[in-house]
């Protein structure tokens, strides 16, 4: 893998209904998780004929007016578009803070009310990737973990909304709460070496240090008709397809100094594809990344 990795591209309205499609990282936790039922309503609604020529340049317009290039902020501004454009749901408050005596207890991602069946409905939000470590599930910047993550969500974000300040703010805009809802959509990445070789399998995400990566991944194949490229964190969402504006095929052959360069400022997501879709996704780590992610883990208990 080459230095000029080249960098690949999003796809907006493709990482829009991945989210509308996609199922929760941790469905066994309790959690009040949105019901299959009501995901399939929204992605049925964006996805039907001619509903992509319609509603993709008022979106690109929605995220260009974003100047945050966080990625909790960027899947909040697409939730955000659907609960405007779709018929079933009128927005009625989003990142609501939650303050008494000067101090805030918290924030409600988005308020809105569902017009089947007029509930008012507080939904909590995150978008969520992490890679395994025994028996943790850790950000790839270890500063997060997943099962932290789910406890904060059920005994802090969730009751904060029940509450009687947030009771009180929201009756003063005439709002209350039926129902809440929670969404944690994501990746989870497991060791690549606890993965099939010699390739891991569509579906397969894998984390994995640049000496396991070469193991399982001497060479490009399919004479050149397949290629590595890095994703930023706006394109973490969507299964990535070959785009020839990318770049040219990079091999996974390089000199380790030009590779590990690729590492200086922690884990890059990657992934390879060829025409007919995106064939693995993994992060590449550094090499003591897995040191310093097991040293994180009685600081964050």
């Amino acid at each position: 893998m080459s230095a000029q990795l080249p960098i690949a591209t999003p796809d907006h309205w493709d990482n829009f209904l991945w989210m509308l499609n996609t199922t929760d990282i941790a469905p066994e936790y309790p959690l009040p998780w949105l019901p299959q039922t009501r995901r399939q309503a929204l992605a049925e609604y964006f996805s039907a004929p001619g509903v992509r020529a319609q509603f993709e340049a008022p979106l690109l317009e929605t995220l260009q007016q974003c100047t945050s290039h966080r990625l909790g902020i960027y899947f909040e501004q697409l939730w955000g578009f659907a609960f405007t454009h779709h018929p079933d749901y009128t927005l009625l408050a989003r990142n609501l803070p939650i303050r008494a005596e000067g101090k805030t207890l918290g924030e409600l991602d988005f308020v809105v009310r569902h017009h089947p069946d007029s509930a008012v409905e507080h939904w909590e939000l995150a978008l969520k990737f992490y890679l395994q470590i025994d028996e943790y599930w850790v950000g790839p910047g270890l500063k997060d973990r997943l099962d932290i993550k789910l406890q904060r969500m059920r005994d802090h974000q969730l009751p904060v909304a029940l509450g009687d300040t947030a009771s009180a703010i929201l009756r003063n805009q005439g709002i209350q709460l039926d129902r809440q809802w929670a969404l944690m959509p994501g990746r989870l990445f497991r060791p690549l070496a606890s993965l099939p070789a010699p390739d891991p399998r569509p579906g397969d995400y894998w984390w994995a240090d640049l000496a396991t990566f070469r193991a399982y991944f001497p060479t490009a194949r399919r004479d050149n008709l397949d290629t590595w490229c890095q994703l930023p964190k706006s394109c973490w969402l969507a299964p990535y397809p070959m785009r020839m504006a990318d770049g040219v095929p990079a091999s996974t052959e390089a000199e380790p100094e030009l590779s590990e360069a690729l590492l200086s400022r922690g884990p890059i997501c990657v992934a390879r594809t060829a025409p007919e879709g995106e064939l693995s996704r993994g992060f590449l780590v550094p090499a003591d990344w897995r040191v310093r992610a097991l040293a994180s883990i009685p600081c964050q208990t």
